[in-house]
């Protein structure tokens, strides 16, 4: 009989909740605990996968206490303010995030990271301070300027939107996704040759948004080359017609 280690059971229920089997980490994670009782990491994991299942006060318990055990840890605050959104508890999210980000030495991605938790639960005017500031923080990075573009888009700030999806864009020029997005705000503004261009721009073999394939077509494009015209055809036949 082999014997395991605190991280084998820890990267053991780790693996299981990134495939979408809460109840089977959450065993992986409490037997470990049993064993190394002493192991936040795992104690982490139990408050995880509590969480995943949609025990989220008992979560959040099991996460304060860690907040104790470990102040500033940006993972602990990050699973905790999700924990609390999800339990509506905006104000309180808030301040866990506040406490994370405020810290000295926080860097943009853990920043973009509080951010994101907000938008995704649709707070996003909660979210929007956070991705101002991960643009600030790394304004040379192109994924803060895309949160922070999809943010303001989702709030109705449509030309601050565009340019800052504009800069997303600029900053990386090969992330397909955000070019997509971009194109599909200039539609949306009323810049139809802009949109056309950029959305032209994405190559065909790229992963396509549904909503840039519609808008592209809306706005007259078809290849004219055979060869891209057919690659475009079984594009938006499998986008349209596969998904219906």
């Amino acid at each position: 009989m082999s014997i395991r280690s605190s991280s084998d059971y820890e990267e053991e229920g780790r693996v299981l909740l990134a495939t979408d089997k809460p109840h089977e980490a959450l065993a992986v994670f409490e037997e470990g605990s049993r064993r190394f009782p002493g192991d936040d990491d795992l104690r982490m994991g139990v408050a995880l996968a509590t969480s995943r299942l949609g025990e989220h006060a008992k979560a959040c318990h099991l996460l304060e206490e860690l907040r104790v055990a470990h102040p500033g840890s940006s993972d602990v605050l990050q699973a905790l303010a999700e924990a609390y959104l999800n339990r509506g508890m905006t104000d309180k999210a808030k301040a866990v995030a506040d406490e994370a980000v405020n810290a000295p030495g926080t860097d943009a991605r853990t920043v973009s990271r509080f951010a994101r938790a907000f938008y995704e639960s649709r707070r996003r005017q909660e979210a929007l301070p956070y991705y101002e500031k991960a643009a600030t923080l790394a304004p040379e990075w192109g994924e803060a300027w895309f949160g922070l573009g999809a943010c303001l888009w989702a709030l109705k700030h449509g030309p601050a939107a565009e340019a800052a999806l504009r800069r997303a864009v600029e900053l990386q020029p090969d992330d397909q996704q955000a070019r997509q997005f971009w194109g599909c705000v200039l539609h949306d503004l009323g810049r139809r040759d802009e949109a056309r261009a950029a959305l032209e721009a994405v190559p065909l073999d790229a992963p396509w948004q549904r909503a840039a394939l519609e808008r592209l077509v809306a706005l007259g494009w078809w290849p004219n080359e055979p060869e891209r015209a057919k690659a475009f055809e079984a594009l938006w036949h499998g986008e349209t017609v596969g998904r219906a």
